[in-house]
């Protein structure tokens, strides 16, 4: 199982570092353009690849914790502690998993129905961010109990999103264009969400030596990602004379 488990690791990483380079190109070009439905495609399949790898992964960490990690390091205090750090750990993960994967299957999707809201509630599409209020709320859980920053804070933002997804799902008229605004808004959400992951685990190495300055490169994709997701908002809702939803 070990094996089984770092191949999908690998191959996680492989797909993850692809999005990361990916999510840029359909974002600063011409929406619509050749390169933006190119690029844009390819980054859908990575990412939804990443997601779905990092959901496996994390749900076999979860379940046998001690047979991924057998090797106990001396600094735990008992079996119990170790094992409930992997957790935490890795229900993190899950959850950004989850976000990512909510975002990019929403964004994906508000381009092949557009208004049609209703085509929206079936079992994958509601099921994606029920998964991941209920993930998301243990984070929290666990954040606030055993006082980890970094839950603490995206905790709520995958809460907030998963409800804003449901929300879009079942209302009762979406008016004309928010489709566009919606595939926006969790296409940069899905890359707020890579790049958390990779500052909060790939790039914990790399930052190491910033001490309570690390905590700034987790926040970094959530800023850029939010000023990016106002602006486009702001940009396309003024040329098509978009809305806000009700």
């Amino acid at each position: 199982m070990q094996t089984i488990h770092s191949s999908i690791v690998f191959f996680h990483i492989i797909a993850g570092s692809l999005s990361l380079l990916l999510f840029w190109i359909p974002c600063l070009t011409k929406k619509g353009g050749p390169a933006h439905r190119k690029y844009g495609a390819l980054y859908f399949k990575a990412m939804a690849f990443t997601s779905i790898s990092g959901v496996v992964s994390s749900c076999i960490a979860l379940a046998i914790p001690l047979v991924i990690y057998p090797v106990i390091p001396e600094d735990y205090g008992s079996v119990a502690h170790y094992v409930a750090v992997v957790r935490g750990r890795y229900i993190f993960l899950l959850m950004l998993s989850l976000l990512v994967w909510s975002n990019i299957h929403q964004a994906q999707r508000v381009l092949e129905v557009k208004a049609n809201n209703r085509a929206l509630r079936k079992p994958l599409d509601i099921g994606l961010p029920i998964a991941l209020l209920i993930v998301a709320g243990i984070a929290l859980y666990q954040g606030i109990k055993f006082e980890v920053t970094l839950t603490r804070i995206f905790a709520p933002i995958a809460l907030f999103n998963a409800v804003s997804i449901l929300r879009y799902a079942f209302a009762r008229h979406i008016h004309q264009g928010k489709w566009l605004l919606e595939h926006i808004s969790h296409t940069i959400a899905s890359g707020i969400g890579a790049y958390t992951a990779f500052f909060a685990f790939g790039g914990r190495t790399l930052f190491n030596g910033l001490g309570a300055l690390q905590i700034v490169t987790w926040v970094i994709p959530g800023l850029i990602g939010t000023f990016f997701t106002i602006w486009l908002t702001r940009k396309y809702r003024a040329k098509m004379k978009i809305r806000s939803q009700a």
